[in-house]
């Protein structure tokens, strides 16, 4: 027996008590004593470092109670009692008495005689080696049942079942286990289960994290490869734990494996499935960064050459010696360049809408003065075509809080589209009418709707090409692509610049050949004070004075029509080619003001300004072919004060250049 059992001696004899404890502290045990019942409770009750290993009672004691009398309430009081052996010292020699005592669980019974003292030693030696017996008979009984259990138990379970000593060696496979390998259990016991069924691949992290949880006493949780009677290989869960005893032991390890290919398979398929949809998302990405890169420039090639055209033709129609049989030669031109431009700024506009940057710039607008300005542009179209204009502006709520120039965008794409659409000499009518908002019951303007119907007697559409009409680049089949060209984008755009103004358009045709009605509903305000801001932009001012503008192009057909154009607003005007002769003339020459394109030979236009405004404040305008909002941004930046795109609208310049300059 280890040298620090700990022995309680219980005995009323101070004399005795005395002797008796040196006797055993000789022997090399730990002893506690006490003379009376009450000062050995609290030892017998403790359960920790100072719990006694074996009790030592004198059978009389001082009092009522005998030494047979402490022990039974001791185990009766305190589980923790059960576990203790006891002797029983006692100086009589009735026979009944010593039966009585065993009965009760008592492991020894020693006379006190004179030979006491000295076979107690031996005595206590003999009751703690029985004691140890009887624990391990126990656990070794429990171990046995628990064994037992455990094989039940894993012949009953779907996965594969497995034990190993505490060594980690494995003692046991399930029958689930034997028949999934096909290989006898002799072939797999101890660890050559590590090199017999375990994929090559996985075989030393399993063989490492198996020795390192049976060194650290620890959980054992690992996925690997367990091959199949047939050769294949598949994927299993597998946990084991370890079975302690009383004392923290390790008795056995016990562990499951369960089949877990087919989830695998399916996560490893959605990871893979995840990253070709991350790589087509970056694809798709790079793909649309691309097109928009592909469509400014695009817009910039194509704008280029528009500019000096359209500049021109403003300059023809502007020419008081220009014969009046040419004049609508020189408005079909302008026209058709404008329309040019208007399709390339509906491009522009979808990238814009998809991306969700269409920004809007809100103000109070008369809905009915804007669609009298529409018609004004659509007048040589209709009288060419001579169609019959029916205008019926009836609402009497006709104020929007909208983007003037985005409504205008609107119901051009409309009309036009109802005048393209409506063979010669046919009819077209413009309706407008106010009707209470949705769930509304108030009557006020705030709650009312207006009603924008635009009735063609044109070809008209099937039910099937109605779901496809505000779709891009749709116009409702190919006949009607080739029979009426165009890019089929102005209602996608409509549709989106409707939505953002809080509003709905729809269409309506009774079938092919049977004209449509296209129908614009958008939210209403109270009518505007005097004092309020106007309905519509006002047209464009001559400069109040007359302006010294430096213009910097190097496309020499649009620096000399350009040139040209603004001097016959009263301007007195230079043009350079380059950045470097740009920033000479400013530094020998004063100028009111700069109007810049942005790609020249040697340098940009952001390079040119940010140079300037190192050292001048002049008022300074950017012409580019690249109108996206990253351009504008850029330009603005760099230290422009405005942009206009190109082909440069004369009188938006115009209205520009006496914003930026004083009086």
């Amino acid at each position: 027996m280890p040298e620090s059992a700990h022995v309680l001696l219980l005995d009323d004899d101070e004399g005795i008590l005395r002797l008796a404890r040196k006797a055993l502290e000789r022997a090399g045990y730990r002893v506690s004593a006490a003379s009376s019942a009450d000062a050995a409770w609290s030892l017998v009750a403790n359960t920790g470092a100072a719990a006694p290993d074996l009790l030592v009672l004198d059978y009389q004691l001082n009092n009522s109670q005998t030494g047979l009398d402490f022990f039974r309430n001791a185990r009766a009081n305190h589980p923790s009692a059960n576990a203790i052996p006891a002797i029983l010292v006692t100086g009589f020699s009735d026979e009944s008495k010593i039966i009585e005592a065993l009965r009760a669980g008592i492991s020894d019974v020693i006379p006190k005689a004179g030979e006491y003292l000295d076979y107690l030693p031996e005595a206590v030696e003999r009751a703690l080696a029985q004691a140890r017996d009887r624990r391990q008979a126990a656990q070794a009984e429990l171990l046995r049942e628990r064994e037992e259990h455990y094989r039940t138990l894993a012949e009953a379970l779907p996965q594969l079942v497995w034990t190993c000593l505490p060594n980690g060696d494995c003692d046991f496979l399930s029958k689930q286990w034997l028949d999934y390998t096909g290989m006898p259990q002799d072939q797999q016991l101890q660890l050559k289960w590590i090199d017999t069924v375990i994929h090559p691949d996985d075989r030393q992290r399993t063989a490492k994290a198996w020795s390192d949880a049976v060194a650290g006493r620890a959980p054992y949780d690992l996925e690997y490869r367990i091959r199949r009677h047939d050769g294949a290989y598949r994927w299993f869960k597998v946990r084991g734990v370890p079975v302690k005893d009383l004392e923290g032991r390790i008795l056995k390890w016990f562990g499951t494996c369960t089949d877990v290919h087919d989830t695998r398979e399916l996560l490893e398929e959605r990871e893979r499935l995840l990253a070709a949809e991350q790589h087509a998302r970056l694809e798709a990405e790079r793909a649309n960064h691309a097109k928009d890169r592909f469509l400014a420039m695009l817009s910039h090639e194509l704008r280029t050459p528009l500019t000096p055209v359209l500049a021109a033709a403003q300059m023809l129609e502007a020419a008081a010696d220009l014969p009046d049989s040419l004049r609508p030669d020189a408005a079909i031109i302008r026209r058709n360049i404008e329309l040019e431009a208007r399709l390339i700024d509906d491009l522009l506009d979808l990238t814009r809408v998809s991306k969700g940057k269409l920004q809007l710039s809100l103000e109070t607008v008369d809905a009915h003065a804007a669609i009298r300005a529409v018609l004004d542009l659509f007048r040589a179209d209709i009288q060419e075509k001579h169609l019959q204009l029916e205008l019926h502006l009836d609402a009497p709520h006709h104020h929007l809080r909208a983007d003037y120039a985005r409504l205008q965008q609107m119901l051009w794409n409309l009309i036009k589209n109802a005048a393209k659409f409506t063979p010669d000499r046919g009819r077209i009518a413009i309706h407008t009418s106010n009707r209470p908002a949705l769930n509304s019951a108030a009557d006020t303007p705030d709650s009312q709707r207006l009603l924008i119907e635009i009735r063609d007697s044109g070809i008209g559409f099937s039910p099937e090409q109605a779901l496809r009409l505000f779709t891009a680049f749709e116009q409702g089949g190919h006949n009607v692509t080739r029979r009426f060209g165009g890019l089929g984008l102005g209602l996608a755009i409509t549709k989106a610049l409707v939505e953002l103004h809080g509003g709905s358009v729809s269409a309506h045709s009774l079938g092919e050949g049977l004209g449509a009605t296209f129908s614009l509903e958008l939210p209403v305000i109270s009518s505007p004070a005097r004092n309020d801001r106007p309905d519509q932009p006002s047209p464009a001012n001559p400069a109040r004075r007359s302006l010294r503008i430096l213009l910097v192009e190097d496309h020499p057909d649009t620096a000399r029509v350009m040139g040209r154009l603004i001097a016959t607003l009263g301007h007195q005007v230079e043009t350079v080619g380059s950045v470097t002769d740009a920033l000479e003339r400013l530094a020998h020459a004063p100028f009111d003001l700069l109007a810049s394109d942005v790609g020249l030979p040697d340098g940009t236009g952001l390079d040119l300004i940010r140079e300037i405004r190192k050292r001048s404040n002049i008022p300074a305008i950017a012409l580019s072919g690249f109108g996206m909002e990253e351009d504008v941004r850029q330009c603005l930046d760099a230290g422009f004060n405005g942009h206009l795109t190109k082909p440069v609208n004369i009188d938006r310049l115009n209205l520009l250049m006496h914003d930026l300059t004083p009086p």
